[in-house]
């Protein structure tokens, strides 16, 4: 698994997505109302699956959410992850794309079909310069 800062960490090796959407364990404060992460298109949401999913029967779209205050709920940039490529070890990269980004962010796990019953993954804020999928 690549590297990543822990103060961008938000989800580590736990389990997401069991009993309905849900986001992850931990948020970021960026500490500045607009902080320009995403100025250079470099920057995004990196989760890495450590448990394959079961059960999960169409996929989820993992979302990046924001806002002015904590527990954000705003959805910014998304992807939808078919559940085919929830395997151990998939690693997947939501860029910030151009909206800014707020002061504070975490990431939801959408569930599009059934929830699952297995399945954790580690997700952080960070760079794409591994060239994540």
């Amino acid at each position: 698994m690549p590297m990543y800062d822990y103060k961008y960490l938000l989800h580590d090796d736990a389990d997401i997505g069991h009993a309905a959407d849900e986001y992850s364990e931990n948020e970021v404060d960026f500490e500045q109302t607009t902080p320009n992460v995403n100025a250079g298109g470099e920057f995004g949401l990196h989760m890495v699956v450590t448990e394959a999913f079961t059960d999960l029967d169409s996929g989820a779209i993992l979302w990046i959410v924001h806002g002015a205050a904590t527990s954000p709920t705003t959805k910014h940039s998304g992807m939808f992850i078919p559940v085919a490529n929830l395997t151990l070890g998939a690693h997947f990269y939501v860029p910030m794309g151009s909206i800014p980004c707020l002061r504070y962010a975490r990431a939801l796990f959408d569930i599009v079909s059934e929830s699952a019953t297995l399945g954790e993954v580690t997700m952080w804020f960070g760079t794409n310069k591994d060239g994540a999928a």
